[in-house]
């Protein structure tokens, strides 16, 4: 499959010809029969909706079966089943109801609901059709009437035809109508570690489409790993991956936060005292405030001298950034280090580094655990990833040149 580099790259639709075959018969009566053929050599996913007719909008998910099983639920009074195809990586684009947030995932459920990334709503996946999409079904419909309305003689039949083939095959790509739809890529490509599911959003962090799993531990284990191999490779300074693992690892934390100050309602005295949280200095009021307004947990299972480790690395890291690595009154009054005195220039070690990088993802993952206590997963995606699979999904990847 083609690996694709560029952000915010239109991914071409998979094809296809949505076919409505009408028939009179010898009496005069006439009789219509929806489909769909494709022939692309690409990768297709088909599913269905029912929308109202005639005005065209989505009512429900559909969950087809296979050959003579009937689809379910069933068709609901004034309404009809559509077919849609995916784009021709086998993703879909969704577009959030609440906060407008356009992704692409790998899957358009009708067993279990979608989460947005950037907002966390969780609702049926036809909530999350873009406006592309409703175009389409409404062509769909206006196309279904079309047929039925064909004026044809007794003993013949015809064939009413939505080309997406043609259409996706079109170099003209300005005139296009309008309900041809395509998807978009976005920033951050990642499967998800709890689901397997693929997703692709705009920024860095964000829930899982499918499970809801937020991805920043995710995310900050694959920047430690590069970080360590650096290390490992001697590309990197120890005292750079210091500053780089606090810094992804301060980001990783407050995005998380902004995520329960968004969710949860409280009052605007602790919604101020939450903004000014920060998480590369141990000693601040964040990780109290963090425990006492959320019951969230970071030192969850740190013992003493692992805190006081922390509390050195974390204040060597403003000293990196701040002071060229010169080592001030400032650093000796708050690290509790007595190795180096005031001018003097710290040297770091690799053993400290790789401890501090092995360390740092454990607060995080208490940080993960404790918020989806709060916003709990979908569980039936990642029950069938297990089932699937055997194991819990350990690796991932993010970012560009990965397989759609």
């Amino acid at each position: 499959m083609t690996a694709y580099n560029e952000d915010f790259t239109e991914i071409a639709h998979c094809g296809g010809q949505a076919t409505f075959a009408v028939r009179c018969d010898e009496s005069g009566v006439l009789s219509i029969a929806a489909g769909f053929r494709g022939s692309s050599p690409g990768p297709m996913v088909m599913i269905a909706i029912y929308a109202a007719v005639p005005q065209g909008f989505p009512v429900s998910d559909v969950m087809m079966g296979g050959i003579g099983q009937a689809f379910k639920p069933l068709c609901p009074a004034g309404c009809m089943a559509v077919f849609l195809g995916s784009d021709s990586h086998a993703k879909w684009g969704h577009r959030c109801p609440r906060c407008s947030g356009y992704y692409r995932n790998g899957t358009h459920p009708a067993i279990y609901p979608l989460t947005c990334p950037y907002c966390g709503l969780r609702t049926e996946a036809f909530h999350f059709l873009t406006e592309a999409h409703v175009r389409y079904i409404k062509h769909y419909i206006a196309t279904y009437y079309e047929a039925i309305e064909a004026d044809l003689e007794p003993g013949t039949e015809t064939e009413f035809v939505i080309d997406m083939d043609a259409i996706a095959r079109s170099e003209d790509t300005g005139n296009r109508p309008d309900f041809y739809y395509v998807s978009e890529t976005q920033q951050t490509r990642f499967d998800c570690v709890k689901c397997g599911e693929f997703n692709d959003i705009r920024g860095l962090y964000g829930y899982c489409a499918s499970c809801g799993y937020r991805n920043n531990i995710a995310s900050l284990n694959d920047t430690f790993r590069k970080l360590r191999s650096g290390l490992v490779e001697k590309s990197v300074a120890p005292d750079v991956v210091v500053s780089r693992a606090v810094s992804a690892f301060d980001a990783s934390c407050r995005d998380m936060i902004n995520q329960l100050k968004k969710r949860i309602p409280m009052k605007p005295a602790r919604m101020k005292r939450l903004d000014r949280l920060v998480f590369h200095d141990i000693e601040s009021s964040t990780f109290n405030e963090v425990k006492l307004a959320f019951e969230v947990d970071l030192l969850r299972g740190i013992d003493a001298e692992t805190t006081n480790f922390l509390k050195m690395m974390l204040e060597r890291r403003h000293v990196y950034e701040h002071n060229s690595g010169v080592a001030d009154e400032r650093y000796l009054e708050r690290s509790g280090d007595n190795l180096w005195r005031v001018g003097d220039l710290i040297r770091e070690t690799e053993t400290n580094t790789h401890k501090l990088l092995s360390t740092l993802p454990i607060l995080v993952q208490n940080l993960h655990d404790d918020f989806h206590e709060i916003f709990p997963l979908t569980e039936w995606p990642v029950q069938y990833f297990e089932e699937r699979t055997g194991k819990r999904k350990q690796a991932t990847w993010f970012g560009k040149g990965q397989p759609a």
